[in-house]
């Protein structure tokens, strides 16, 4: 039986902390400062940073590790921490990615069905999803029935959707995208 050390496995999630250098940290000979403030400070040796930074009672973070020479600012780790945490929220909170939702139907499908579906396509719309409408043809189904079948959903859609790819016929299915419009 084979006795493993779980810290061995044990591998830093992408955090803040293993993404930013601090204080000591820094492994720079040479940093271009940035006050608390926000102005140029410089380039500093690493020490004199330090000292500056301790002085006014805070943090010197490594803000840009590529740069010739790195820059550094001078600043509460905890308030770096949250303005950073911050404008992810922000960035997340704007780039809300659209889903592409899928509806499949049977050429041979019921009218209530059907309305159901199609109810269920509109809330997709409605909140601003495209939506792939699949037509499976399955057995023994003829091709013209599956495409009255999608020109009606189409039709049906009309005042609530544009459509995006035209209905195609692929691999045994009728493919069409609708995305949100008009209204």
């Amino acid at each position: 039986m084979a006795i493993y050390n779980r810290q061995l496995q044990y591998k830093p999630k992408n955090t803040l902390e293993s993404k930013y250098r601090c204080n000591e940290q820094i492994s720079s000979p040479t940093l271009r400062v940035i006050s608390e403030e926000g102005e140029q400070l410089g380039v500093m040796d690493t020490q004199k940073a330090l000292e500056y930074a301790k002085e006014r009672g805070l943090d010197l973070i490594e803000v840009a590790t590529n740069a010739d020479p790195p820059v550094a600012r001078v600043q509460s780790w905890s308030k770096f921490k949250f303005e950073l945490l911050k404008k992810e929220k922000q960035t997340k909170k704007h780039s809300k990615s659209k889903e592409l939702k899928e509806m499949w139907f049977h050429p041979l499908i019921g009218k209530n069905d059907l309305d159901h579906k199609l109810k269920r396509v509109k809330e997709f719309l409605e909140e601003k999803h495209n939506v792939k409408l699949v037509i499976k043809m399955q057995g023994r189904v003829n091709y013209e029935l599956g495409k009255s079948l999608m020109n009606n959903i189409i039709t049906a859609l009309a005042e609530d959707s544009i459509v995006d790819t035209a209905p195609k016929y692929e691999a045994k299915q009728i493919l069409a995208i609708v995305r949100p419009g008009k209204k």
